[in-house]
């Protein structure tokens, strides 16, 4: 039997008053485009589990009832070569030129078609590395990409998106470099996953050479993201290096966010995009893992400076630092699509069966780089059991409220500690508010029309998951996230 575990304690709650009516813009921002995450390592793990667990956790993610993930990042593997950990060595079809191995990587295909079987609408398709084949070092980590195998490896990747195709699988987008300014590894030691180092005097004949490959196999329809650089400082630095001579090619600018750049620093993603890029959306598509830069914060205030680091913290500390990464992404730089990074991790840092309160309680060992959680020993203990944490309930909040051709409008006059967004498409609007502070808030929404009528509000609490409303909502409780809903 699959158990999720629900977390959260009780606060004492101090009312603080609204300083006016919360209003929402009339003029839209942007249009949204999908909110998802990356099915990376896990199903390497996970497809040794019962059926009745696999197809569940497919459930979890892709079904409008749970997660309802409107976007799904598939990694095709290289194969591992090099690579210290199994459990991060995704097999590759690749076999030699033009001879592949659709057999290879069950795991990640079972848990593919199963996103299909949930009609995701949006499939990614992410490269950490090349094939070994065509590395300057015969492995997937540790190296780079060599000029002459350029074609070699935008051929190769249109051929598995053609094969996938003519399986009913239909790659909508295409990532050939993730986190490009990484090789993941030191040459001669074993590497902790897949990487590949692609300079910026690279990345625009990749791009290139990919979309001709597409195009000549009639995918003309896929588009191509990158460059997926880790740290925005570097995206800034490097954009005029290669995006001027790919950006005809590409479909969205991405970017990663692992220096967690304050609210003026990321303002200038999309200025420098635009320029460079004219015309294409900006996709924020990976963040994990929250560490605050003074560790006395680390567990009471959500939107404290992070930085990359360790630290499991599955409470709503731990979501809401996640919520703030999305207020930044959509209300600051304007993207029009959010990826978290791996849907589900083992990295919990405790035992769960020695110790069934290590689930909801945070520490230091674990890391914050998953949605749900499993037991790193469960090929020994036979333990199946699925972990859930908060972060999963706030992003369920924006993956169901925030549909792909949905607008988001700017939200004015909010108290002091809330933060919002709003949206709206056909089927309604959707007001999101979270609660920064331990205290309950008082907001007043009667200045909320645009939106159209109130029907009813979803809230996530440190005692609640998904509690429906059906009241007009005048206060936000203490560390929560509340979406209100409007016909």
């Amino acid at each position: 039997m699959v158990f999720l575990h629900s977390l959260g304690f009780l606060l004492a709650a101090v009312v603080h008053l609204s300083n006016g009516k919360v209003t929402v813009s009339t003029k839209a921002a942007q249009t949204m485009n999908g909110i998802g995450a990356s099915g990376a390592w896990w199903p390497i793990d996970l497809f040794k589990y019962p059926e009745s667990v696999r197809s569940h956790v497919a459930d979890l993610l892709f079904s409008p009832n749970n997660l309802g993930l409107t976007s799904y990042r598939y990694n095709l593997g290289g194969g591992g070569v090099g690579v210290g950990n199994p459990s991060r060595a995704p097999e590759t079809f690749y076999v030699s030129p033009g001879v592949y191995n659709w057999s290879a990587d069950a795991a990640g295909v079972y848990f593919l078609k199963q996103a299909v079987q949930h009609k995701v609408p949006q499939l990614i398709l992410f490269v950490n590395s090349a094939p070994a084949a065509f590395t300057t070092n015969n492995q997937t980590c540790a190296g780079g990409l060599l000029d002459a195998h350029i074609p070699d490896f935008a051929k190769y990747i249109a051929d598995v998106v053609t094969h996938f195709k003519q399986q009913g699988v239909i790659f909508t987008h295409v990532s050939p470099i993730n986190e490009p300014d990484y090789s993941m590894g030191t040459p001669g030691t074993p590497c902790g996953q897949e990487g590949m180092a692609v300079p910026p005097s690279q990345r625009a004949a990749i791009v290139v050479a990919l979309r001709s490959a597409l195009n000549k196999t009639n995918l003309q329809s896929v588009q191509i993201t990158a460059d997926e650089t880790s740290r925005l400082e570097q995206f800034l630095s490097e954009a005029q290096t290669w995006l001027p001579s790919a950006a005809s090619s590409v479909g969205a600018v991405c970017h990663h966010q692992y220096s967690f750049p304050n609210d003026a620093l990321a303002a200038q993603m999309p200025a420098t995009a635009k320029q460079y890029a004219p015309g294409k959306e900006t996709w924020f598509t990976e963040i994990c893992c929250f560490q605050a830069i003074d560790p006395t914060l680390q567990s009471t205030d959500p939107t404290a400076p992070q930085q990359f680091g360790g630290g499991f913290q599955p409470g709503m500390i731990g979501a809401l630092k996640l919520g703030n990464v999305l207020r930044q992404s959509f209300a600051v730089v304007g993207d029009v699509h959010f990826d978290w990074w791996t849907a589900l991790s083992d990295v919990m840092g405790c035992d769960p069966l020695a110790d069934a309160t290590c689930v909801t309680t945070d520490n230091t060992a674990g890391w914050n780089d998953g949605l749900l959680y499993y037991d790193p020993n469960f090929a020994t203990n036979g333990n199946h059991a699925l972990y859930s944490t908060k972060r999963f309930q706030l992003l369920r909040h924006f993956a169901n409220f925030i549909r792909i051709g949905a607008k988001r409008f700017p939200v004015n006059n909010l108290p002091a500690n809330v933060q919002g967004l709003a949206f709206k498409d056909s089927k309604g609007g959707s007001l999101i508010l979270m609660n920064m502070s331990p205290n309950t808030i008082a907001v007043d929404l009667s200045g909320v029309t645009s939106l159209g009528k109130f029907t009813s509000a979803i809230q996530t609490t440190q005692s609640s998951d998904w509690t429906t409303i059906k009241k007009a909502v005048t206060s936000v409780p203490g560390l929560s996230i509340t979406t209100i809903l409007f016909q």
